[in-house]
């Protein structure tokens, strides 16, 4: 068994969360060991589960076969262990789906939560460990770059990822940069307390390689 063959998982956890201990249970399994930045979640009954013996001790202690078919419990613990961290954030994502399945943040060092969300959710919604919820999360492309309220945030070159958004009282301007280097479907998600939007841009010829930019205002 390689490498090459852990590929096939269900999901990724995404966000802030490198510069936090994190203790993750998930359907009442603890996972991660403090760290859950690289963690692959499968199925319980993943084919992969009986060959992960063969890896390395630092790939099977990524590797957690956990998820039921539908509803599954979560359990996450937080605490910051560096000065000036981001506000903690944290989303499973599945390989071919959009939006995140689950997506929690907070403005606090230290807390816990705990949730539930749906494997193959047939709503297409993610479940949320906080009301206040706010983020983007985009497929791979390019180049990607979201701005709210003037103050840029996160660009990502050639993947997709989850930008969380912090929002202000009244009205709040985003403004999505991406650059396609091909033709073809893409799509984003747009996650806030009073607005929330799948987007699906069919990219042209005449688009690609060329900076198109969405503008969106909502309140917080």
């Amino acid at each position: 068994m390689t490498t090459k063959d852990i590929e096939p998982v269900k999901l990724f956890v995404h966000g802030n969360n490198n510069s936090y201990d994190v203790q993750l249970s998930i359907n009442g399994i603890v996972i991660g060991n403090g760290n859950v930045s690289s963690l692959k979640i499968c199925n319980e009954n993943h084919p992969l589960k009986d060959q992960v013996s063969d890896l390395p001790a630092m790939f099977k202690d990524q590797i957690a076969f956990v998820l039921k078919e539908g509803e599954n419990t979560i359990s996450l613990q937080f605490k910051q262990k560096t000065n000036n961290a981001m506000p903690f954030s944290f989303a499973l994502t599945s390989v071919n789906e959009i939006p995140p399945l689950y997506y929690f943040s907070s403005e606090k060092t230290s807390g816990s939560v705990s949730s539930t969300f749906y494997n193959h959710n047939p709503d297409k919604a993610p479940s949320l460990g906080n009301a206040d919820a706010a983020f983007v999360f985009s497929e791979p492309i390019s180049f990607f770059h979201t701005v709210i309220n003037e103050n840029p945030l996160r660009a990502f070159g050639g993947s997709g990822g989850l930008t969380d958004l912090t929002l202000i009282e009244g009205n709040n301007i985003l403004k999505v940069n991406y650059i396609a280097s091909e033709t073809g479907e893409f799509i984003y998600y747009i996650k806030t307390p009073s607005f929330t939007k799948k987007v699906v841009k069919h990219i042209t010829k005449d688009q690609v390689d060329k900076k198109q930019i969405d503008i969106y205002t909502f309140q917080k």
